[in-house]
């Protein structure tokens, strides 16, 4: 079969996109080969990411940036046999109806499959009479699996982790899968991605000197942190790649693209203290002169001195380190289950050692009253003499069907709460929560006092954020606490 598989436009806020691998249709793809089948991919974004479009939605004016639908479609081979697009937001239902209709008005004979974290998350939204006339297939969960068995011929009702219409009402099967063993699938077919668009882009949208290229070795998460809306996609099962098939991937990507750089984008990469020493080990082995980073987050209860020295011999020069907040109360609210002093303890480690760590703060989880956020700051500032580099804040944002989201549904703390238009760029300035303990003028100020408290190299352009200015951008109610 000739299938041929999409990323669509993406919408950001501004006109400088962020730039991602595509590992999910690389995989797919690469799975698929290694069965017979031909694939293509047609990736829409890193090839017109100099294309923006002036789009309004509910609420506000994007920008969406890719290849214009007539031009996608234009690229779709007259053989192909199945059509697929991921979906990796919500925030993407407005561009997945879009482009649908574009598409089937062209090929309305071909099957059309959707797949990832939006169709996952909310399969009956996406399937619904809207889009249900032009969309056959909906993938839940990882689509290698159901991707092949639709492709082989298998019939619908007989594949799990598919939704789809049938002829007398919507036939569901929601039993996600989740392929256990990752070691026996090939590396992501980057052969038939744009590669050269990525090499030189991080993972945060910025131009890399270095040719950087993204590895994932690890799917799913065991934690609950109540918040995190990974588990549609990869489910709560860790599974992970041997310390071996990483560095086999590695060596090809060095020898292939010429790589200096590895962004490993894994939720959990040191989950497993033996598997990390491992793959720690054999890096500092083969010493291949490249450097990497770990840009999601390193769980810090995983973490201690001896690994950490490690992922210094072995190139490590950027981790994110996972906090969320210096007030134990509200890391307890959010399920992290992090202590205080094990934070500390680490972030001094990185100190010593020179790895300069990010961290990432979130403001505005519901509980966080005034006093408990200004607690974080003062945690967070004796983090920074500890040795935090910086840190990347956000605003907490309830993703649907997330613990954190039914909270707020029941207590009537969202904002917006129509599923289609609430992920839209909500977190600054129009935050989506509101509690008895703050509003979206609280919760934005406390944003920016966080930023130029912790990040005012930042946020200023300079090194020094004189008092006397910080004092005239604080409203005048909040002076006696702050």
């Amino acid at each position: 079969m000739h299938i041929t598989l999409i990323c669509p436009p993406w919408y950001y806020m501004d006109r400088t996109p962020i730039i991602s691998n595509n590992l999910g249709l690389g995989y797919i793809a690469a799975y698929l080969s290694q069965h017979g089948h031909v694939v293509e991919i047609i990736d829409s974004l890193a090839e017109g990411n100099q294309n923006a479009v002036g789009v309004s939605t509910k609420y506000q004016r994007v920008y969406r940036i890719g290849l214009g639908y007539d031009e996608i479609v234009s690229r779709i081979k007259p053989d192909t046999d199945m059509i697929a697009i991921t979906a990796p937001f919500i925030n993407h239902a407005q561009i997945i109806r879009e482009l649908s209709v574009k598409v089937k008005a062209r090929y309305p004979n071909i099957p059309l499959v959707v797949g990832g974290a939006y169709p996952s998350t909310l399969p009956e939204h996406i399937l619904s009479p809207v889009l249900s006339p032009y969309i056959d297939y909906v993938v839940i969960g990882e689509g290698e699996i159901p991707m092949l068995e639709l492709a082989s011929g298998v019939e619908p009702e007989k594949i799990d982790g598919l939704y789809y219409q049938g002829r007398k009402g919507r036939k569901k099967i929601t039993r996600a899968r989740f392929i256990e063993d990752l070691d026996s699938i090939p590396f992501p077919a980057r052969q038939l991605l744009p590669v050269e668009k990525y090499l030189h882009t991080d993972t945060l949208g910025r131009r890399s000197r270095k040719r950087s290229l993204e590895i994932l070795t690890s799917r799913g998460c065991p934690f609950k942190c109540s918040f995190c809306a990974t588990h549609p996609v990869f489910g709560y099962k860790w599974r992970a790649r041997s310390a071996e098939n990483i560095i086999l991937e590695i060596k090809q990507l060095i020898a292939a693209y010429g790589v200096q750089h590895i962004n490993f984008i894994d939720d959990n990469i040191s989950l497993d203290s033996v598997r990390m020493d491992s793959l720690l080990d054999q890096l500092i082995k083969e010493d291949f002169g490249i450097t990497w980073s770990a840009v999601s987050g390193l769980r810090i209860s995983t973490l201690n001195e001896g690994i950490l020295e490690k992922i210094k011999a072995s190139g490590g020069i950027r981790i994110n380190l996972a906090i969320e907040s210096g007030d134990s109360k509200i890391l307890d609210a959010m399920n992290k289950g992090l202590d205080i002093g094990k934070i500390k303890e680490i972030v001094g480690i990185c100190g010593k050692l020179g790895l300069n760590p990010r961290g990432y703060l979130m403001v505005g989880y519901p509980g966080e009253t005034r006093e408990s956020f200004l607690k974080s700051m003062r945690f967070c500032e004796e983090l920074k003499a500890a040795g935090m580099k910086t840190f990347i804040l956000s605003i907490a944002q309830p993703y649907p069907k997330t613990p954190l989201w039914e909270m707020c549904r029941e207590h009537k703390y969202l904002v917006r709460d129509d599923l289609e238009n609430v992920l839209f760029f909500s977190e600054y300035p129009q935050p989506n929560i509101i509690t008895p303990e703050f509003d979206q003028r609280e919760i934005c100020f406390r944003f920016k006092y966080a930023q130029r408290r912790l990040n005012p190299i930042e946020y200023w352009g300079e090194k020094i954020l004189p008092r006397a200015w910080a004092k005239r951008l604080i409203p005048k109610e909040l002076k006696d606490v702050l």
